[in-house]
């Protein structure tokens, strides 16, 4: 309970510390990893990492990230061979946050939206989220997944606007000619999570700078 309360407390002071487009914090790196901002170079991902809306990150054959968002302490969590966009618009107490999955693996752990919508969006499908635990599988050239692992997520499929909601050991299939269906999740279809059973991390160091324009690191350790 202790640790729970310091990362609520910490993400909380980081949400009107950092503010402006900066919505999410690097939490895991395994691996070649990079991120693009605007039109800069790609640049390799590093633990601590801060995230500013409209970013890109990629991963690299072997590779993975994991992500928390710094309103509601919602997780995402990036396989080897993805790349996805970074949005979040920000109001006073929440962020409306939408991942832009171009091809790969995803597992999204979203906490409870009260204010804020949680949408991740393909070229085939869209997933809109209020509170649950899932990945999301993108092929280009068979169409989208979902796998439920807990709460209930609705995937809509763009072309027919046909919809279904996924629950837990449910997956879900959306396709390009705009079929859309769910059937019993076979468990050797869920992808591994490199992070499933490992305790939190000691120590996560964020560098920002300050109103003066001073580099500063902020350090929050678990007990």
């Amino acid at each position: 309970m202790r640790l729970i309360r310091k990362v609520c407390l910490f993400l909380f002071f980081l949400s009107l510390v950092l503010g402006g487009d900066r919505i999410a914090v690097a939490t895991k790196v395994i691996g070649s990893v990079h991120y693009i901002r605007g039109k800069g170079e790609p640049t390799i991902l590093k633990k601590g990492h801060i995230f500013e809306s409209g970013d890109i990150l990629k991963t690299d054959k072997g590779s993975f990230a994991a992500l928390i968002f710094i309103d509601d302490k919602s997780a995402l969590k990036v396989k080897e061979n993805t790349e996805i966009i970074i949005s979040g618009k920000r109001s006073a107490k929440a962020i409306a946050k939408e991942i832009n999955l171009d091809g790969g693996i995803i597992r999204a752990q979203v906490n409870k939206q009260q204010r804020g919508d949680f949408i991740i969006r393909t070229s085939v499908s869209v997933a809109s989220v209020k509170g649950t635990d899932f990945w999301f599988i993108s092929d280009k050239n068979t169409g989208d997944s979902i796998i439920g692992i807990e709460g209930v997520v609705m995937l809509m499929n763009q072309k027919s606007g046909e919809s279904l909601n996924i629950t837990s050991g449910i997956t879900g299939f959306s396709t390009q000619d705009g079929a859309i269906q769910s059937f019993k999740t076979d468990p050797k279809t869920i992808p591994n999570d490199p992070t499933a059973g490992e305790g939190d991390d000691k120590k996560l160091e964020i560098e920002f700078k300050d109103a003066s324009g001073k580099r500063k690191t902020l350090i929050i350790k678990y007990n």
